[in-house]
């Protein structure tokens, strides 16, 4: 392997900026966490050191709360002094990624390495974008215990023309947060397991314009791409098994946008929702302004540190299913190398995802990030077992559909995915007031076009 130290153990958008780029303002315990296990660089990577030109620059996935960044940023700095090298971490609104990236692409300004979920990671390793990284995979997984079996099946490299184009490090899983205590006045005490229980319970509780039911983004964000899980909930499906074919406009699809318009017209959604950004749901929920929203968990982490009564008095559990059954989509993230990096540049990113790895450090990052777990060496962790959203992360993990179920995870779907295709078709609907099938039938256009472009 490349080190002889020992592992111990992650449409069209509105532009927003990069966040933050630089040194870590971490504190001196996660300093001491972020150095830990650094050692003596193989002699293949001390070359590479030495022969890599420029800065080594990394884009983070911007997550919450910021501390997780923090501690990021401060391993990847560590890692670069302990070789001696100048590193450049740039942390990037994960809702923004497609669009930076799209744009870096065509300015030949891609980084070194990179953050990117499941459905960026297809599209830029069909576009040759990316470099393989099969030996890394392995030896990470090997130093862990190996991979949990649904984020192997995600990586594997059936999906990606015989490769494997990236590392994983975590999850992000949607877990349903309700709020508990106004539901309990209301005579509900558990929380809904179908899409119509909660519907019913959102009628029965909220009280607009100070407190709505339903706070799930319907933007064009990475959050508002649930309403494709919801859709599949529903019966509907983006494509056919072979996945060549869009088969959008059909009467599954019909009935959740039915469903979806009726809750939408009951007001049961904030009227914002259609134009959040990537923490509308997050400052919704947090605002009390919704009663139920789904997310990755990272609200809870904020609600632990800003608002502790909120976050227990909340509840926090599976996604709802639908009339087919539940959809609970596995979304892997993964640290790539970019085709264009230097040869050089290759070697030491490859050797930093082993380093990133470290289950040390691994598992102080989790305590502050809200992934779910990837490796079986992070089953232990025991933020796993004290955090209720992390355990039902874990729960995910075990029992969560894979990437694109029912549909089939290829290339076609991450390019629908990617351009917000769902949630477009959705806001044609409660938005611009457009019969349902009229709405189908243009995303059903639209899809095939994107379906064609990757044909034969």
């Amino acid at each position: 392997m490349r080190h002889s130290r020992k592992i111990k153990g992650l449409g069209v958008l509105a532009a927003l900026s990069l966040l933050a780029t630089g040194c870590s303002t971490a504190g001196n315990g996660d300093d001491a966490v972020a150095a830990d296990g650094l050692g003596a660089p193989s002699a293949e990577v001390a070359q590479a050191a030495k022969d890599f030109q420029g800065t080594f620059s990394y884009w983070i996935g911007l997550t919450f709360p910021e501390s997780s960044n923090e501690l990021e940023a401060a391993r990847i700095k560590a890692w670069g002094d302990n070789l001696g090298i100048k590193t450049d971490i740039v942390k990037v609104n994960q809702n923004e990624v497609v669009q930076q990236t799209s744009g870096a692409i065509e300015a030949k300004s891609l980084p070194t390495a990179m953050t990117v979920p499941y459905d960026l990671m297809s599209t830029m390793a069909t576009a040759n974008q990316l470099t393989p990284v099969p030996e890394t995979y392995a030896a990470v997984g090997g130093a862990h215990g190996g991979w949990l079996d649904s984020i192997d099946a995600a990586t594997n490299a059936k999906s990606f023309g015989g490769k494997v184009y990236g590392v994983p490090f975590g999850f992000f899983g949607n877990v349903l947060f309700s709020r508990a205590d106004l539901l309990k006045e209301k005579g509900f005490t558990t929380p809904p397991k179908t899409w119509d229980e909660l519907l019913a319970q959102s009628k029965a509780t909220q009280d607009p314009p100070s407190t709505y039911g339903m706070g799930f983004a319907l933007s064009n964000v990475l959050d508002g791409n649930l309403t494709t899980s919801m859709m599949q909930s529903f019966g509907g499906r983006v494509a056919d098994d072979a996945g060549q074919k869009c088969t959008i406009d059909s009467p599954e699809t019909a009935n959740f946008l039915g469903w979806i318009k009726g809750a939408f017209d009951a007001g049961q959604f904030p009227p914002s929702a259609v134009t959040w950004d990537g923490a509308g749901d997050n400052n919704s929920f947090t605002s009390g302004e919704s009663l139920f929203i789904v997310n990755t968990g990272s609200v809870y982490q904020s609600m632990k540190k800003d608002d502790p009564d909120l976050a227990e008095s909340s509840a926090y559990s599976a996604l709802p299913a639908g009339p087919s059954g539940q959809v609970a989509p596995v979304d892997p993230r993964y640290r790539v190398v970019p085709s264009s990096t230097s040869e050089a540049g290759k070697i030491l990113a490859q050797d930093l995802f082993e380093t990133l790895a470290d289950d040390t450090y691994m598992a102080s990052f989790m305590e502050n990030a809200t992934y779910g777990p990837v490796l079986k060496s992070q089953l232990d962790y025991p933020v796993f077992t004290d955090s209720p959203v992390h355990a039902g992360l874990l729960e995910q993990a075990e029992k969560g559909t894979a990437p694109a179920f029912p549909d089939t995870a290829n290339a076609a779907y991450s390019d629908y995915q990617n351009a917000f295709s769902t949630p477009r078709m959705v806001q044609r609907v409660l938005v611009d007031k457009v019969a349902i099938d009229k709405a189908m039938a243009e995303a059903q256009a639209s899809c095939q076009k994107i379906y064609s472009q990757h044909a034969g």
